[in-house]
């Protein structure tokens, strides 16, 4: 049967095509090459401590819901605070506004102020905060591998697996039980920032043998932070869960959501900020 000539020319065309579609994909440029790992740790590092100042112009409204849970790990109980939060000497200071939809009264508001009062004392102190850890602290406790490009949020930004360094010195039951967690970091590749920790613990953790505290080996952790319009990051949304024993007092097995409402300046430095923008 004779090919007619619509058949031909197309065919000739398609078979034009073939090399030079090739050209094409070997004329794309080379995906940009992944930063050196300890290049971006040590930028990590330096930007987290010099943000950490920038923290104490901002006042947050954070919203938390914490579910206690029986053996069987079925609801128990839950509860709903709203909280102020803010930053004194790069310490993270709470203050309880609601508790399930009510605002704090009397004893209650008074013991709450008085907590909240000690918390700015010890850290005009330089006093370590016993129930924090910072993002650098994280990074120095940790180990990173296997790092990989992602976008977020239309981003570039380094994924890595990470797992507890045995090497580091941990110092108290929060640094200790970082070094007992394995997951993944994600940090902004422009800025050096962390936008992201997902890391479970893989052992328990005890002081003293367990006697002066224990947190079971499963416990979660996810973090997500985000930058403000001048650069500073902040923690957006966070979750986790877990069972701890500490002193003589039980924490019941727990789950809770933490939602950052909204942040606001409240002791605006115009050269800061300047300064800051010009590295973001």
């Amino acid at each position: 049967m004779p090919l007619s000539a619509s058949y031909v020319l197309m065919t000739y065309k398609s078979l034009t095509l073939v090399p030079l579609l090739g050209l094409a994909l070997n004329a794309q440029p080379q995906e940009k090459p992944l930063p050196n790992l300890e290049t971006l740790r040590k930028l990590a590092l330096s930007q987290n401590a010099a943000t950490e100042k920038q923290r104490e112009r901002y006042l947050c409204r954070v919203r938390t819901e914490t579910l206690q849970l029986d053996g069987k790990g079925a609801q128990k109980k839950m509860d709903e605070d709203e909280r102020e939060i803010f930053f004194v000497k790069q310490r993270q200071i709470m203050q309880t506004v609601t508790h399930n939809g009510k605002p704090l009264t009397g004893g209650d508001a008074k013991k709450e102020i008085d907590k909240v009062k000690k918390q700015i004392e010890d850290a005009e102190k330089g006093k370590p905060n016993p129930n924090g850890i910072s993002q650098s602290e994280i990074l120095r406790l940790i180990k990173l591998t296997n790092e990989r490009r992602v976008m977020v949020n239309g981003r570039p930004t380094i994924v890595f697996d990470a797992v507890g360094d045995p090497t580091q010195k941990a110092n108290g039951m929060i640094e200790k039980a970082v070094q007992a967690m394995e997951g993944t970091i994600s940090v902004d590749e422009a800025s050096g920032h962390v936008q992201d920790t997902n890391v479970h613990g893989t052992r328990d953790v005890k002081m003293a043998g367990g006697l002066l505290a224990n947190i079971h080996k499963g416990f979660l952790l996810h973090i997500i932070s985000a930058p403000k319009s001048d650069g500073v990051w902040l923690v957006q949304e966070a979750w986790g869960s877990g069972d701890a024993r500490i002193g003589l007092f039980m924490h019941p097995s727990y789950r809770f959501h933490q939602v950052t409402e909204s942040c606001r300046l409240f002791d605006v430095n115009a050269d800061s900020v300047e300064n800051l923008q010009e590295k973001h």
